[in-house]
């Protein structure tokens, strides 16, 4: 081969090579914006929850169905919120040694909403909760937090309309919290 045809040959192939490189890393780029809005726009699971969404709360898992039989000393009253909206619950709380307030929260059968409560201390902190109770439930007990304490106390009743979850209303009901230690 004489000089000419190699210098030419070789001339071509170091201008190929750029040539080539710069359509492998053209290639490499657009892989990679397509991959940046695949992840952008998949729908991912989301681990945790995000700050102010709203999580459904649970059933609760000690509701037992019928009306139930209560001392006369607990001061069982019934809440009428509203039409299709009344609830039992008792005035006259005092923990048991155990740890768990009997509260003897029971949802007419008539209603039309879930219904749960929890009990706030002075400070508003949560000290007890319910899980959701369907029309014709009730739930006995709540388990207290270890840093309840003896004092005046909310009952915050909620109602959620069946399967959206929006909000039936709540109602707060002060009374005062006796725990022996």
């Amino acid at each position: 081969m004489s000089k000419k045809k190699a210098k030419k040959k070789q001339t071509a192939r170091s201008a190929w090579r750029p040539s080539r490189a710069v359509c492998l890393l053209g290639a490499a780029c657009a892989a990679a914006l397509i991959l940046l809005v695949v992840v952008a726009i998949a729908p991912w699971e989301k681990a945790e929850v995000q700050q102010g969404e709203f999580v459904p709360p649970p059933f609760e898992e000690a509701a037992v169905s019928g009306r139930p039989q209560v001392e006369e000393d607990l001061g069982w009253s019934q809440l009428a919120i509203r039409a299709g909206y009344t609830v039992w619950v008792c005035g006259e709380l005092q923990a048991e040694p155990d740890g768990t307030l009997p509260l003897w929260l029971y949802s007419e059968p008539e209603n039309t909403v879930w219904v749960k409560v929890r009990v706030l201390d002075e400070q508003g902190r949560r000290i007890g909760e319910t899980g959701l109770l369907r029309p014709g439930e009730y739930v006995e007990k709540v388990s207290l937090s270890e840093e309840a304490a003896s004092g005046k106390v909310v009952l915050h009743l909620m109602g959620y309309e069946p399967n959206t979850y929006y909000s039936a209303g709540a109602v707060d009901f002060e009374t005062y919290l006796r725990i022996d230690r």
